[in-house]
Order: C-alpha cells, then structure tokens, then sequence
C-alpha cells in the first residue's frame, strides 16, 4: 500500500468518524432533528470499517469476503431507507426494500460459499442502479428547496454523485487493473467528499436552529 492510498483511507475514516459524532450532536441540540436512517447510515460505515480493520490486524485475514455480504445487504437497506423517509411512503415500501436487500445478501453469501469474489454479483450493480434513481428523484423534487432549510438535499445530490461514479469506476475496475490503486483512491476521495456533505448538512441544521432559538 503506498503513501497516497494509506493518506486517503486515513482522511475517509477521519471524516466519517467526525460525520457521525456531528450526527448525534446535531440531534440532541437541534429543533428540526433528521431521521435516525442519518445515524444509521454513518453508524453502518463505521462498524463496517471497523469490521474491516479488525479482521485485517486483529484475525489477521487475508480476504474481506466474508464482510461484504452483510456490507451490501445493510447498505443498501439502510440508504434507501433514509430515501424514503423523505418519501413519506406506505410501510410495505419498507418492506420490499428489506426483501430486495436480504436479496443481495444471499446472492454474496452463495457466491462466497462457492469460492467466488462476492462483489461480482449483480446485487452491487442494481443496489447502486435503485439508490441513484431514488436519489436523483428526491433531489429533482426538493430541487426548490436548496435555498430553504431542507437538510437532506446536499445529502441527496451527493448519495446521487456518490453512487453513480462508483458504480462507474466498479465496472471498469477489471478493465483497468494496473490502475486499481487509483481507482481505490478515487473511491475514498468519494467517500470523504459524501462524508463532508453529511457534516454540511448537520451544521447547517444546527445553525438553522440556534437562529430560530434568537
């Protein structure tokens, strides 16, 4: 691993861990509080990498593998959840989102069972495809609102940027494999970039509320 890779996983965990702990503070001191699927989602990413570091200096494992089908199972569930909520949708939409991501998980579990890459499965490239549907439909419609106090629009056109270069790089990952450590970096540059939106949007909401307290 060379110094710039190790520079941007070190900067991608720092601003997930601060976008988190920003999360919980937001909520406790704010008026206008976002829903838990914010907690939610920052908390996942942190116990995945925790996950992650722990079986590599810890278990001292050679493979992520075995992470990856609860990795794609819970962030998808989790994503399109906090989608919805904005949605305000019927609880069988819930439903189905559940179903769909338990879906992913056994496709990665077969596949990981089998002595497969479980990341090479279709369930990466249809969460990614749903996730940037839903978000680029939230954001056309609270497009009008970026000049209010709508919270989860910058979250929302980030989710959008997020997942549709990923799914990107993903897809040609196998076509460009000397550049593999570039595309990582890229990757957690993203991760850092959604990260900081996340933190925007809970010091906006923040600053929204001690106004509205004067």
């Amino acid at each position: 691993m060379d110094f710039y890779t190790l520079l941007s996983i070190i900067t991608s965990l720092s601003f997930l861990y601060i976008g988190f702990i920003n999360c919980i503070i937001s909520n406790q001191i704010s008026i206008v509080r976002l829903n838990n699927w914010y907690v939610g989602y920052l908390g996942f990413l942190l116990a995945i990498e925790g996950m992650t570091l722990s079986s590599i200096y810890i278990l001292e494992s050679e493979t992520m593998q075995n992470i990856y089908p609860i990795y794609v199972t819970g962030e998808f569930f989790i994503t399109i959840n906090l989608l919805l909520s904005d949605l305000k949708v019927k609880k069988l939409w819930y439903v189905i989102s559940g179903i769909i991501a338990l879906s992913f998980g056994i496709e990665a579990c077969i596949l990981w069972l089998s002595e497969q890459d479980p990341s090479t499965g279709y369930g990466k490239i249809i969460s990614h495809l749903i996730i940037i549907c839903f978000s680029a439909f939230l954001l056309i419609k609270n497009i009008k609102d970026l000049k209010k106090n709508n919270p989860g629009v910058i979250v929302y056109a980030f989710l959008f940027l997020y997942y549709s270069v990923t799914l990107f790089l993903f897809m040609v990952m196998d076509q460009l494999t000397e550049q593999n450590f570039s595309i990582w970096i890229m990757n957690n540059l993203l991760n850092t970039v959604l990260y900081v939106s996340f933190i925007y949007t809970f010091y906006s909401q923040i600053k929204w509320s001690l106004k509205s307290n004067l």
